[in-house]
Parts: structure tokens; C-alpha cells; sequence
């Protein structure tokens, strides 16, 4: 069975046409043997069958060839664009607890047929969604993306500035209370926590910095020790759920040949992993 045939079995075969109103352009795809899969989200569509608005999210999928020789991705999709389209919806499966509800609202992609259409119910969420929105307080400026739902800002961490990303109190929301919260309480403890993120990670990876300084090409190298392994660690960024879970980046000073070390915290301050990443 070839992979188009394979993709296509898993939506409906009547086609139609919707207006959608894009999250975000497309950054890539899925590899599928010799295909690519593109996708690209929306924020909120219209059945031109029924006229019904849907202020739902879903998702749009195509297939294209994986060759070197392609422009693009098939289709270009601009940010807070509205489309005309011709689509086949998913069919619907039994969503397990950890999966998303959108997942029962993806389309296959059948054509684009209109890019710069409009609609006044979609026109208004365009503008809503296109608004500028940032939170201000002592710790600084943090200004919402909503590609990935997320305020970003920068923080002084222990004389470092780090990049910091809060999620939003719900997907696809304008605010992030729950985590700047969390935020402030690590700040507030920032010298000890930030020496027991260290530690953690010293215990965790220092037996395999060494392996790795083993295998480079250097000599006259100095052995790491746990202490010079904390040393070398540099803050780079911090992603913070309204849960109170955190990731926490920090650089390696080429420890692991350019990786990032990350920090899983859990919602309770428990550190429950230190890995080498990126």
C-alpha cells in the first residue's frame, strides 16, 4: 500500500470546502518513507456547506514528495491568514486521555482555493488574536507568542540572563498567571535552587562528560569533578507549565561538544531528570 493510499484511508471521502483562520505558517513536516506531511493549525473555521463557525482548533495535513529538488512545502500559509480550502475531514477514533480533542478535527488538504479570502465572524478573531499582549512586573516584560502559547521575557538568573517561556493557563489563552507564579517563587530561592539544579546535574552527567572529553581530541585535559562540572554550567533558558513543572536549559561550556544539559523539575520542586539534549 503506497503512503498516500495509507494517509487518504483515514478520512472521509466527501470533499467540501471551509474558510480557516491560521495559527501559524507551516515550519515543517513528518517524514513518511518517501513523503512528507506538512501541517499547519487553525484557530477557528466555517463549514461553507452549513455556514456553521466553528471557534474550535484543528488542523490541516497534505502530502508531498521528499525530494531534494522541492520548493517549499506545497503551500505557503501566513500567520492569522484566512483560506478558502477544499478538504476531507478526519475520521473520528477513540481518543485516549492523554491526547488532544483536535486530533478528531484534522483535514486532508485537497486544495487551496482561495488565500486572502475573508469573513466577518473570522475577520473579528483575526484582529483579536493579531493584539499585542504582555505582562509587566518586577521581574520584567513578557510578551505573549501564540504560535506557541507562550509568554516569553528575559530574566536576571544569578548575574545570567535567561530567556524564559510561561505557558499559558489554557492552550491557545492570553494569560499565564499559574506559571509566572511558579516563576516568582523560583526567583525568590533563586541562589539554592539554582546550586541544586546544578548539583542534580553534576551527580547525573558528570561520569559521562568525562567518557565524552575521553573521545575528543584534546590532550592535557583536566579531569571534571563534580564541582568543576557545576562550575561550567551556564543558564540558558526556562520553560515554566501552569502546572509548575519546569525544563531548565543550561549551556555546557563544550562539555558534550556543544549540547544543551535539561532539567525536568516536577509540580512538586522534585528534580526528576538530567539529560543531555539538542
Amino acid at each position: 500500500m503506497s503512503v498516500q493510499t495509507d494517509f487518504e484511508k483515514g478520512f472521509e471521502t466527501e470533499e467540501y470546502e471551509m474558510l480557516i483562520l491560521v495559527q501559524a505558517s507551516c515550519k515543517g513536516a513528518a517524514i513518511i518513507k518517501d513523503m512528507l506531511k506538512p501541517s499547519i493549525d487553525f484557530l477557528a473555521s466555517i463549514d461553507l456547506r452549513t455556514g456553521q463557525f466553528f471557534h474550535e482548533k484543528g488542523r490541516i495535513e497534505w502530502l508531498i514528495k521528499n525530494d531534494n529538488k522541492r520548493n517549499g512545502l506545497g503551500y505557503e500559509f501566513e500567520q492569522f491568514g484566512i483560506y478558502r480550502v477544499a478538504v476531507r475531514k478526519c475520521i473520528p477514533k477513540k481518543l485516549q486521555p492523554y491526547q488532544v480533542q483536535y486530533i478528531n478535527n484534522r483535514y486532508m488538504l485537497i486544495n487551496v482555493l482561495e488565500e486572502h479570502a475573508s469573513n466577518e465572524k473570522l475577520e473579528a478573531l483575526k484582529e483579536y488574536y493579531a493584539k499585542p499582549i504582555s505582562m509587566e512586573n518586577e521581574l520584567g516584560s513578557f510578551d505573549l507568542d501564540r504560535e506557541f502559547s507562550w509568554f516569553e521575557g528575559i530574566v536576571n538568573w544569578n548575574g545570567v540572563e535567561a530567556n524564559v517561556y510561561l505557558e499559558t493557563d489554557e492552550e491557545d489563552g492570553d494569560t499565564a498567571e499559574q506559571a509566572m507564579k511558579v516563576l516568582k517563587e523560583l526567583v525568590d530561592n533563586i541562589v539554592d535552587n539554582d546550586n541544586k539544579y546544578r548539583a542534580f546535574a553534576a551527580q547525573e552527567l558528570t561520569e559521562l562528560a568525562n567518557e565524552w572529553l575521553e573521545d575528543s581530541d584534546e590532550i592535557d585535559t583536566e579531569k571534571i569533578t563534580r564541582e568543576l562540572f557545576k562550575k561550567r554550567m551556564e543558564i540558558s533558558s526556562i520553560t515554566v507549565s501552569p502546572d509548575g513543572s519546569l525544563s531548565l536549559f543550561y549551556n555546557d561550556d563544550d562539555m558534550f561538544w556543544g549540547h544543551i544539559i535539561e532539567i525536568v523539575v516536577e509540580p512538586n520542586g522534585e528534580i526528576i531528570s538530567a539529560n543531555i539534549a539538542g
